[in-house]
């Protein structure tokens, strides 16, 4: 009776193992495969399904290989995946999930900035936009960000219009930009 229950056992635990990815190396095998895919456009246009594809392989990586040293660098590229395609919410869930299991590691900063960023730019909640920022700079106040940051602070809730003034106004022009590409035009 007991070696019946070892042995199915056994079988239930091979097969949990097989369901959640396989090894390692079959993981980087895919991987690198669908980076290959996703690179090999030839100037046409991203296909979102491959690049979703490419971050859930990076953020199963991640989640299954947090021990291995590729694994920081595979969850911050799911989240680049995410904001270069406009992914608001998910950029937010990948990179607060990178910030709770590396938060030691060297993208740290630029994952607490691209918070900001995102809830700046993609989701448009100058509130959250405005926290992240502050609490990038409080914790980064040398890093190559910190002036990206504080400008980003300063403009939020201001319209392009309201910035186009402004940048004019420190630019000394007299005249609107839309002035001077209407006459050039």
């Amino acid at each position: 009776m007991m070696q019946k229950f070892t042995i199915g056992f056994l079988f239930v635990l091979s097969m949990f193992v097989i369901s959640c990815g396989g090894s390692k190396d079959e993981a980087v095998q895919k991987i690198t495969e669908l980076e290959k895919k996703l690179l090999d456009q030839n100037g046409n246009p991203i296909n979102e399904v491959s690049a979703y594809n490419l971050q859930v392989e990076y953020d199963d990586f991640a989640m299954n290989f947090s021990e291995e040293p590729e694994a920081p660098e595979y969850l911050f590229k799911a989240a680049n995946i995410s904001i270069n395609l406009g992914w608001g919410e998910s950029a937010v869930k990948i990179l607060e999930k990178f910030l709770e299991k590396f938060p030691e590691n060297a993208k740290a900063p630029e994952a607490l900035f691209f918070l900001g960023f995102v809830y700046d730019n993609q989701i448009n909640d100058d509130a959250k936009a405005g926290d992240y920022y502050k609490q990038f700079l409080k914790k980064y106040p040398a890093h190559t960000f910190a002036k990206d940051a504080e400008a980003s602070i300063k403009n939020l809730g201001k319209t392009d219009e309201e910035l186009m003034r402004e940048f004019e106004k420190i630019n000394g022009d007299s005249s609107s930009i839309k002035d001077t590409a209407a006459k050039a035009a």
